[in-house]
């Protein structure tokens, strides 16, 4: 595959595209397959135990994030069809409408704010946080979004090969780039099923730092033999649309706290209806000493990034042969769009002048956690 751009780490964290890459562009894999012989009920088992554990885990949290009556626009509902993914030439409407999920106000001035900080915290200059004008990009954002749209495409192949397994082949053309394609019509049911798909997402160490947890639940109940799934996939562009620093709060302190959920918004909420600072000061306090003075230096950076493709995809009813979701047999790929929401948690080096970030990750895709917010 191609080699990711160059760039400081001090400025954008480490995106975790680290896998070595065989001939065709995949990544190689360093996680154990299940292996044939296992029967449908054994397969079962492991996806129930990893369901199981998760619920306990999620329950332990305190959290209540799967209480989700509805589901992004263009995202397959449909429980025959188990398989959620977005195939729109149009990004998700809060996109199009500046809403970085922040929690924030929405215009210029607070947006620009939000954007000097998070520079600030991937140790830029408050002017590299000023928009171009004419269309124009910054280098730390182009490089930004092009790392992004790599750690997209080498995630989504590995999310789909351990799902789909053979199913799956990665192309690597010297003029259109890298494409992923899958087609689990040509596997057949019992070979899916002896897979696991639960089993093999979560112990797959690779899909775990490269996606948060929760996103990758919702590919873990997937079951191939209720529907034959063709897709491919190439990214063409990406574009860094948001960017913006939580301080504070990080997703790991809120899953040991999980009572810390929302703290951050609750102080801006009281902001926008008191416009009292003295209350927010006093809520900004007890958030600090609520997050013990370990982590309160920690922060979170949050980024959209919207990625344009080639794309096919096709959902069919394998008892019927009718296609019940997405595109005919025969049709040219289109022109899709895909958000894909970024974080990285940021801390204070050794002698307190500079911030150190860690890896970005996964959050979401296509707003199908709905931002996954922690804050």
């Amino acid at each position: 595959g191609r080699s990711l751009p160059p760039a400081a780490p001090t400025i954008v964290g480490r995106v975790v595209v680290d896998r070595p890459l065989d001939r065709s562009g995949r990544a190689s894999s360093s996680s154990s397959s299940s292996s044939g012989g296992k029967d449908d009920g054994a397969a079962a088992a492991a996806a129930a135990e990893a369901a199981e554990a998760d619920e306990k885990s999620e329950a332990d949290e305190g959290a209540a994030d799967d209480d989700r009556d509805d589901v992004p626009a263009g995202c397959d509902p449909s429980p025959a069809a188990h398989f959620p993914w977005r195939h729109d030439p149009s990004p998700p409407a809060r996109i199009l409408e500046m809403d970085d999920y922040s929690g924030m106000p929405n215009n210029f001035q607070s947006r620009l704010i939000r954007r000097v900080v998070a520079c600030k915290e991937l140790n830029m200059t408050a002017w590299d946080a000023v928009p171009l004008p004419f269309g124009f990009t910054h280098q730390w954002e182009e490089e930004l979004a092009d790392n992004f749209g790599v750690a997209f495409r080498m995630a989504l192949g590995e999310l789909l090969e351990s799902a789909f397994g053979d199913a799956v082949e990665v192309k690597n053309d010297e003029i259109d780039g890298i494409s992923i394609s899958v087609d689990s019509s040509v596997v057949k049911s019992d070979e899916v099923a002896d897979e696991g798909a639960a089993k093999n997402l979560f112990e797959n160490e690779y899909l775990r730092r490269m996606f948060d947890r929760k996103l990758l639940r919702e590919y873990a109940t997937l079951d191939p033999a209720a529907y034959h799934l063709k897709l491919s996939i190439r990214p063409t562009d990406a574009r860094l649309q948001h960017i913006f620093a939580v301080p504070m709060i990080t997703r790991e302190i809120v899953e040991k706290k999980p009572h810390l959920k929302g703290g951050y918004q609750r102080i801006e909420k009281e902001f926008a209806e008191t416009r009292s600072y003295n209350t927010v000061k006093k809520m900004t306090y007890e958030l600090a000493d609520d997050i013990g003075e370990e982590d309160a230096y920690n922060r979170t950076v949050i980024a959209d990034a919207v990625i344009t493709c080639s794309e096919f995809y096709q959902l069919k009813d394998p008892s019927t042969g009718l296609v019940v979701r997405g595109m005919e047999d025969g049709a040219r790929d289109e022109e899709v769009v895909h958000n894909v929401r970024f974080e990285v948690t940021t801390e204070r080096d050794e002698d307190g002048t500079r911030r150190m970030a860690g890896s970005w990750k996964i959050v979401d895709l296509d707003d199908l956690l709905e931002g996954n917010v922690f804050y």
